[in-house]
């Protein structure tokens, strides 16, 4: 049986690409797909969303966006990066195909909430970007809460640095904490069970070239593979390391077995210099920490999910 997905994605490269997985993962029933603010200019992410959907010929969720601003925005050029993606020279191959969803999009919390309420089972969600839609959701229908089977989300830097580096933060936050921290609070402080894959884990699953080169061989029969090998390629030439945050986030979805998790018990820090800043506590909320996974099944996973299509 398929498992009932939403997904909040922030309009990335990474957030792009567990968005395919999960979109063609057998496993998951993804039933709507929300765009954030986050790493991107969300109408930007949203039409990038449905040319990957039009480009591939899929089918099934309703794509949906925010434009609200997270209150501590991405920086610039990381967004800017949004209209290189969306103008991708493969996506030339789409002019005359019937576009993936041709209606105005929907807020992604309504769109969420419409699907909790019709659901008859328990709704796993994914949240690759700031909890900000998220949190929306549950304050404004607090009994929703009981339709969400977990929530896995990509965020928090516990026992190693963060990834935020601005001249007004201590460095210990990741971006998706320190992006909307008074959201990550109003989500741990629910009754939604947690599963959350921080930078502890993540820092040891880095995009390599050997990855890379392997997803470029399957890309010549593989219409996803190539679109996903142009994405990270994207990325790869900048003279950053990327790591699989999003798409590892994605996998422990499809194949839970290859992970294992503690539970622990953490807090955020919402205001000052460390805001974002996850850190276990005494007195702080359970949650189950991913803690260890095999870096090369993570990578032959990816591989076989991107060679369906």
């Amino acid at each position: 049986m398929q498992r009932p997905i939403l997904l909040d994605q922030g309009g990335h490269v990474d957030d792009l690409l567990s968005t395919l997985l999960l979109w063609l993962s057998p496993e998951v029933e993804l039933q709507a797909v929300g765009v954030t603010n986050a790493g991107c200019y969300a109408d930007l992410a949203y039409e990038t969303t449905l040319k990957m959907a039009t480009y591939l010929n899929l089918e099934g969720p309703e794509i949906a966006v925010s434009n609200e601003e997270v209150p501590n925005p991405f920086p610039v050029n990381w967004r800017d990066d949004s209209v290189v993606i969306n103008e991708l020279p493969l996506f030339e191959d789409i002019a005359l195909k019937r576009r993936y969803q041709t209606e105005r999009p929907r807020r992604s919390d309504i769109v969420f909430s419409d699907c909790l309420k019709a659901s008859r089972v328990p709704v796993t969600i994914v949240a690759t970007a700031p909890l900000t839609n998220l949190a929306k959701v549950f304050r404004q229908n607090p009994e929703l809460e009981a339709k969400v089977k977990e929530i896995y989300i990509m965020g928090g830097a516990l026992k190693v640095d963060g990834n935020v580096e601005l001249n007004e933060t201590d460095g210990s936050a990741e971006w998706n904490t320190y992006a909307d921290p008074h959201a990550f609070k109003a989500i741990l402080t629910s009754k939604i069970p947690i599963k959350l894959h921080s930078l502890d884990l993540t820092n040891n699953l880095p995009v390599t070239e050997d990855f890379l080169s392997r997803l470029e061989e399957q890309a010549v029969k593989s219409k996803a593979s190539k679109l996903a090998s142009r994405l990270w390629q994207l990325v790869s030439g900048k003279g950053f390391q990327y790591y699989f945050w999003d798409t590892s986030t994605a996998a422990a979805i499809i194949e839970p077995s290859l992970f294992k998790y503690k539970t622990v018990k953490i807090d955020v820090t919402t205001d000052g210099v460390s805001r974002g800043k996850v850190s276990t506590s005494l007195f702080g909320h359970k949650v189950q920490l991913a803690s260890s996974v095999e870096k090369s099944s993570v990578e032959n996973l990816i591989l076989s999910i991107f060679s369906m299509v």
